[in-house]
């Protein structure tokens, strides 16, 4: 069980592997996240989660999404 999980990260881009943004959500108990204002193509993302001393994860599996 995790005690000292803080929250997650969010990193998208439009480029396989390439990610120029991040949200920062922190809020440990969440299961979905909706992200507004991306414009038309195709997005992809990798998931990180952190601790309350700011340690993060490895980054999740790539995910791809067209929008």
């Amino acid at each position: 069980m995790l005690t000292d999980l803080a929250g997650y990260k969010i990193y998208y881009g439009t480029e396989r592997g390439q990610y120029s943004a991040v949200v920062d959500v922190p809020i440990p108990g969440i299961s979905d996240y909706v992200l507004v204002g991306l414009g038309p193509g195709i997005y992809y993302f990798v998931v990180t989660a952190y601790d309350e001393a700011g340690n993060e994860s490895p980054p999740s599996n790539e995910v791809s999404k067209a929008i």
